[in-house]
């Protein structure tokens, strides 16, 4: 799940860095005027769609991703993450009071299962992938 949200994130921080870049070329198009500046005007304006256009299509894969692993959209994935992420914290605050514990060599109970955390997880990203948005209907006529 770690996995997937770095590729997600990875996604939109390139969406992001096209998206600073647009205007930055359109300000570079504005700026190229005179009569021997034509070669330089249509290769500007030919990138700024080429990046336009590209940062749709990613835009367009970014659901994909998340649908291919199973989850109906982002913010089912989004939520399962965050539960998943409050499981691992607690995992590693009750593994911490464990150890201070030990360490004092008061008698600590046992140590936190890890096979627990797990199937919880797992649990958990289940249920993410099995949700179902439903978006809400609205009937214009009921006024």
């Amino acid at each position: 799940m770690r996995d997937l949200m770095i590729r997600v994130q990875d996604e939109a921080r390139t969406i992001c860095s096209l998206q600073e870049e647009v205007p930055k070329l359109k300000e570079q198009l504005s700026e190229a005027k005179g009569v021997f500046k034509g070669k330089e005007r249509k290769a500007l304006a030919e990138q700024i769609q080429q990046t336009e256009q590209e940062i749709s299509e990613r835009l367009d894969k970014l659901p994909d991703t998340l649908n291919e692993d199973g989850y109906p959209d982002a913010q089912a994935f989004m939520a399962t993450y965050q539960e998943s992420e409050a499981v691992v914290e607690q995992y590693n605050r009750s593994l911490a009071e464990w150890e201070r514990q030990v360490k004092e060599k008061s008698r600590p109970p046992k140590r936190p299962e890890r096979e627990s955390v797990r199937s919880s997880l797992r649990q958990l990203q289940e249920q993410g992938r099995q949700q179902l948005h439903r978006k809400k209907s609205f009937d214009r006529d009921s006024r």
